[in-house]
């Protein structure tokens, strides 16, 4: 399950040898068309496809390794997209994965074809892809861009590559951070309302921080957002912060100040500086002068990327609304060549304890057979949805209760896809966990003795 399958059977290694300077690759599978940007049919205007060499001296793939601030949004709503992609160049062993090796602009190399890998519902793709892009006149990239460095190519060609995935530019316009960030780990998500008034008590902040650390200290990737205003889109609030709008969070910290120890954010808006916090601890904030030169040279507070930001824990969880952090899975740890085809879980929670058992199931609703709702009405069909039955065997070495840990993750498949098709993107579905006792006949004992299972299906 762990090996990498070539998108729409467009094998890179095959397509490279044919190509070279002088022949240069075309992709039949994502023309440089309109209908690539917009599969509505609306259109931009003064927009010209080209390769890079046509209107760069000297165009570079990446240029000083991959950086968060490579990343700037073009003229799309994919917010969600870049911050992800911003947040997975925080580590490099996964970022290699979605972003190979060995791929240049140099003459010798170059045969304007180029690739990247996404992992869509259990596999992990390859995706080919010409360097045509989408170009104003002016020579400004259209979409994703290196606003200080203009020449520098892998993030331009890394969102047409996810587009191409997706169907279409448009097909990305709006989304969550760990949209991005599963695509691009095989990892897992987790989610917390922090506007939620029933849940808004001290005991649950102090959980969200601590949940925060954690996945910080494991490397998971973080984002954050505000619940978006129906009126309008991507509403840009006084404090700086923009509603509707998804950040990565790049970095927790605890830092000693004058009136104790408190932990700070670092967040990375994609937008770069022209819409920052400017509360307590923002760039210019007075409050640095309560901490010591020596942690604000630690944290590189005068050397943040554009867009980038520090604030508090505490004013972090009153102004964000959402928490999305994607835990790295399974399939996040056959990062390198070497051990593509690792698909073993080492524990996501605790260090190296115990083996986690992936199993993945693919199944649907469908009208007449399998769609049983929600139970509510029609509830004599409810027992006609997919059930899955789950035996859980093995008990955690540290849990008190002699239990086992098991996650579930529901995913809905090519959803972008099917706005191509003129449907809606996401349907709101659910999954039930039930706990069901089962007698099951014991071997080798007399034909009455029984013995009872606990069993979880969903």
């Amino acid at each position: 399950m762990c090996d990498i399958q070539p998108y729409k059977n467009q094998v890179y290694e095959t397509l490279k040898k044919k190509y070279n300077s002088q022949n240069l690759f075309v992709d039949p599978e994502f023309s440089a068309t309109n209908k690539s940007i917009y599969h509505s049919g609306k259109s931009l205007n003064d927009v010209q496809w080209h390769r890079p060499p046509i209107v760069f001296r000297r165009p570079e793939f990446v240029i000083d390794g991959y950086q968060r601030g490579d990343l700037d949004q073009g003229e799309i709503g994919n917010c969600w997209f870049i911050a992800g992609a911003g947040a997975v160049t925080l580590n490099p062993d996964l970022l290699q994965r979605v972003v190979p090796k060995n791929q240049s602009f140099d003459t010798k190399d170059y045969a304007g074809i180029f690739h990247f890998r996404f992992w869509l519902y259990g596999q992990w793709y390859d995706v080919v892809i010409d360097d045509q892009l989408p170009f104003h006149s002016d020579g400004r990239l259209v979409f994703c861009h290196n606003k200080k460095t203009k020449n520098e190519m892998w993030s331009p060609l890394l969102e047409k590559a996810y587009a191409k995935l997706c169907g279409s530019y448009e097909a990305m316009e709006g989304g969550f951070t760990t949209d991005a960030l599963i695509d691009m780990t095989g990892g897992i998500e987790e989610a917390f309302e922090l506007n939620n008034p029933s849940t808004a008590t001290s005991d649950f902040k102090e959980q969200v921080k601590r949940v925060l650390w954690q996945a910080y200290l494991r490397k998971s990737m973080l984002g954050c957002s505000i619940t978006a205003d129906p009126k309008i889109t991507e509403a840009r609030l006084s404090n700086g912060l923009v509603k509707g709008h998804a950040y990565s969070i790049t970095r927790v910290a605890d830092v000693t100040t004058n009136s104790g120890s408190i932990t700070l954010i670092r967040c990375l808006n994609p937008w770069g500086n022209e819409t920052e916090w400017n509360g307590k601890y923002s760039d210019n904030s007075k409050a640095w002068d309560e901490i010591s030169n020596e942690e604000k040279q630690e944290l590189g507070v005068h050397a943040l990327h554009d867009g980038e930001f520090w604030m508090s824990f505490d004013d972090f969880f009153v102004n964000f609304h959402q928490l999305h952090i994607c835990h790295r899975g399974p399939a996040s740890l056959g990062t390198t060549e070497a051990d593509a085809n690792v698909c073993t879980w080492s524990n996501l929670f605790r260090d190296d304890k115990l083996t986690w058992k992936e199993e993945m199931l693919h199944g649907e609703w469908i009208p007449g057979s399998t769609a049983g709702g929600c139970g509510q009405p029609n509830k004599e069909k409810y027992w006609t949805n997919p059930q899955y039955l789950v035996r859980l065997n093995f008990i955690d070495d540290d849990d008190n209760e002699n239990l086992c840990t098991m996650i579930i993750a529901l995913m809905q498949k090519e959803t972008r896809q099917r706005r191509l098709r003129g449907l809606e993107g996401e349907d709101y579905v659910q999954f039930r966990v039930f706990k069901t006792k089962v007698l099951v006949q014991q071997e080798f004992l007399h034909d009455d003795e029984y013995h009872e299972l606990n069993v979880i299906y969903y």
